[in-house]
């Protein structure tokens, strides 16, 4: 509680600095003006102020300059103009007060100007910052990822020829992660616009029921947007060779929904139908842990499937919230 007095009054100790350093200052341009007052004359009264206005708004701020020139036209006009300390002004001299005050907002709007650019500047070189190390965290993952997909992929047991298929299908499917996510913001993917993009080359077609794909707005995170391309690619490809899409009357649907308000969930579903029917594998391959941990790991949820006689089916549960 000691501490709350002290942080509310820095904005009031700021301030305070930048009027004396504005009142400062125009006193001093004010002094400088009277030891010129032989070199110039009665005819320059304002001259000497001009580069105490710029000194002090660079120094202090906006404010600085804004005190710095009012403390200098009060001070000016009771000083030199004319009979000395006396607010008299004569008509002729109107003019040159005006215009003095003119010139000092238009050097206080060229330093607010300038510090504006130099804010922006500023701004973009930690944006860049930013992004640079993004990049950098982005590219370590990834090149893990392409590690531990090439480990799996080619093992002694394949042929060369099938796992390099394998291969280049799955750099796809991670390209089209990123191709996602730099369509949107570069932070986030749509899920949909993920899954589009990994269903077309397997036939997917907007409105036609061979492959349905349904559900509401969700955003997901880069490694998020990264694995449910990865585990839908994987889903897919086993569905052309094994199941559903690998006959003519089968269909796929894939499915999503938000369920919560506070701390929405959701809930995504991979269901095959009219394929042949299904043999659970008597081990889980690369797909399916790709699916059941690294899907669920990335979502900070969970994956499971169920490889159910009529079609295979995964189901995934995942906070976006």
């Amino acid at each position: 509680m000691p501490q709350q007095p002290r942080v509310a009054a820095k904005p009031l100790v700021r301030c305070a600095q930048r009027l004396v350093v504005g009142v400062l200052a125009g006193l001093a341009s004010l002094m400088l003006r009277y030891a010129l007052a032989s070199v110039l004359g009665p005819s320059e009264p304002f001259l000497p102020l001009f580069p105490m206005i710029l000194l002090s708004a660079l120094i202090g701020g906006t404010w600085s300059g804004v005190t710095c020139l009012i403390v200098d036209l009060v001070g000016a006009w009771y000083l030199f103009l004319g009979p000395p300390h006396s607010f008299v002004l004569a008509q002729y001299e109107l003019g040159g007060l005006i215009g003095t005050s003119v010139v000092g907002l238009i050097i206080l709007g060229m330093v607010s100007a300038l510090f504006r650019l130099v804010a922006r500047a500023k701004a973009a070189a930690e944006h860049e910052r930013i992004i640079a190390r993004e990049f950098a965290h982005r590219m370590r993952n990834t090149l893990t990822l392409v590690q531990a997909i090439s480990r799996r992929t080619f093992t002694p047991a394949r042929p060369l020829e099938d796992a390099r298929r394998d291969f280049e299908a799955r750099l796809g499917a991670l390209s089209d992660a990123h191709g996602a996510l730099l369509e949107a913001s570069g932070e986030t993917a749509e899920l949909k616009g993920v899954l589009i993009r990994i269903l077309r080359p397997f036939g997917y077609v907007p409105g036609e029921p061979r492959i349905r794909v349904e559900g509401p707005t969700v955003m997901l995170r880069p490694q998020a947007a990264t694995a449910v391309a990865l585990a839908l690619h994987e889903l897919a490809t086993n569905a052309v060779k094994y199941g559903a899409l690998s006959a003519p009357s089968g269909r796929v649907a894939v499915e999503w929904r938000l369920e919560g308000e506070a701390d929405p969930e959701l809930r995504l579903t991979w269901r095959e139908s009219g394929g042949p029917e299904v043999v659970a594998p008597p081990s889980r391959g690369f797909g399916s842990q790709l699916i059941e941990r690294n899907l669920g790991e990335a979502l900070g949820g969970s994956a499971r499937l169920e490889f159910a006689r009529e079609g295979l089916r995964a189901e995934i549960a995942a906070r976006v919230g």
